[in-house]
Order: structure tokens, then sequence, then C-alpha cells
């Protein structure tokens, strides 16, 4: 629990990544950092062990991974979360793409390989694959994108833990254009 709590806290702080551009760097030596340096580069450097699931090795910001066939003790579960991060259409943070700009310092994904995602979490069914399911679709909360018609407006919500679009009403009479979607909740 104090895990996902310590994760949670992270992405759900935008105020880090605003001021600094995260770099994963599994290399780090966190005692040759000087706050002067960090100030200079603004640039903060992450190993990518601090944010992957404990028992995997994909699971989390990047992977730990000797290769695409090295698994962590929940290798379902890592698995999913593998070919989650092969998703070949991604938007990396603050980048554009399809007219999008992602403003998370965070990867979003075509909606496809989310949905993908969460449906391999839930055929896995267990308690590790809940646990990531709830932080990255309920906790994180973040949106995907998708080629579809405009969107109108938002036909049903869920509120808790935050306002998220369920349903949408489309524009059928215009061409289809990329959108941002809400996740749903795991």
């Amino acid at each position: 629990m104090i895990y996902f709590l310590v994760i949670l806290f992270f992405f759900a702080n935008q105020q880090c990544a605003e001021l600094f551009q995260i770099v994963w760097d599994n290399n780090i030596d966190f005692d040759s950092i000087e706050d002067e340096e960090l100030s200079r580069s603004g640039q903060v450097r992450m190993p990518n062990w601090f944010l992957i699931f404990p028992g995997t090795k994909w699971c989390g910001a990047g992977n730990i991974a000797d290769d695409e066939n090295d698994f962590g003790e929940f290798r379902d579960t890592d698995k999913c979360c593998r070919n989650h991060d092969l998703c070949p259409d991604i938007i990396e943070g603050y980048q554009t793409k399809h007219n999008l700009t992602n403003p998370s310092f965070f990867t979003r994904l075509n909606c496809e390989c989310d949905e993908e995602f969460h449906k391999c979490l839930k055929s896995v069914d267990s308690q590790i694959s809940t646990q990531v399911g709830h932080l990255y679709f309920t906790a994180l909360g973040t949106q995907c994108y998708s080629l579809d018609y405009p969107i109108v407006s938002c036909k049903k919500y869920s509120y808790i833990p935050r306002k998220k679009c369920k349903e949408y009403e489309f524009d059928k009479t215009k061409d289809k254009i990329y959108e941002w979607f809400d996740v749903p909740n795991y």
C-alpha cells in the first residue's frame, strides 16, 4: 500500500514535471548529483527501478528487463505491461503527434493499446494485476487518444476518484480527428 501511495503522489504532482524534465537512467549515482547541477540542467535523473512495480520488470516507468523475454516474479502481469510498453503508437511527454500535444511528463498511448492492457490485466485476474490496473487506470487516470468523430459532449461521467467521461457524444457529420479520451477506471 505504501508503494501505491508513493507512486500515486509522484504521478499526481505535476509541479515537479513542470519545473524539470525527468530522464530515466538506471546508471544514476545519487551521491554524485549536486543541487547546482540539477538547477542548471533542468533535468531530474531517476532510475527506472524507482517506479517499477515490485516483482515486475515492465510495470511502471520504462522497464528494468534485460530483453523482451525477461519477466519478474509476476510473469503474467509483467507480460501485459510489456505488451503495453511496446505499443507502436505513443505520444511521449510534452511531445506532439496527430495534432495532439501531451501535457504530461509520462507517455500517453493510442486507446487501442490501453484497451488491450485493461483486458489483459483483467484476464490475469490476480492481486498484482488488479493493483497494477487500479494504479494505471484509476489512480493515475491518464488519457489515451484515438481517431474518431469530434466529441460534442460527455453523456455519462464517473466521479471517483476524479471526474472522468465514461460515454461520449460524437458529431458524426464531421470528419474524424485525433482526440483525447479518459481511460476507464479499473
